[in-house]
């Protein structure tokens, strides 16, 4: 478990070398069921299984994809975090309150002056954007 060789256990149990700490929490934790730090508290092992304050029974296999939930969640909190700033941003630019671009379908012309863009009040071919739709 410990992978140290025989003689190595001998030495820690006569004294002449110092068991190392991770060896130690180790043992602890494998043979006496007592979880490493404080955020384990309500936590505990029984009968193959690691089982949660509100009693829910981990086997070692469920952990398979611990390591794709975290990582998962660490991209969404990314994700989240980027969104926040992109809307701050974008009110404090006032896109926001600003009307959108009439959405048209293929081919269609948008409406307005028919297309002609005489005029810079209306939507047409060369009309201005009123302000851009980033939320498509």
């Amino acid at each position: 478990l410990l992978q140290v060789t025989p003689r190595t256990i001998r030495y820690w149990v006569s004294g002449k070398v110092t068991v190392p700490y991770s060896a130690y929490k180790l043992l602890r934790v494998m043979r006496l069921f007592e979880l490493p730090c404080k955020g384990w508290d309500g936590w505990h092992m029984h009968s193959g299984r690691l089982w949660s304050p509100e009693g829910h029974g981990f086997v070692p296999s469920d952990s398979n994809w611990w390591g794709l939930l975290v990582r998962k969640s660490r991209l969404f909190d990314q994700m989240y975090q980027r969104e926040a700033q992109f809307r701050a941003m974008v009110t404090r630019m006032g896109v926001a309150d600003r009307p959108a671009l009439p959405v048209t379908g293929a081919g269609e012309a948008p409406q307005g002056d028919g297309g002609a863009g005489r005029s810079s009040d209306k939507v047409g071919r060369a009309a201005k954007p009123l302000g851009l739709d980033l939320y498509l």
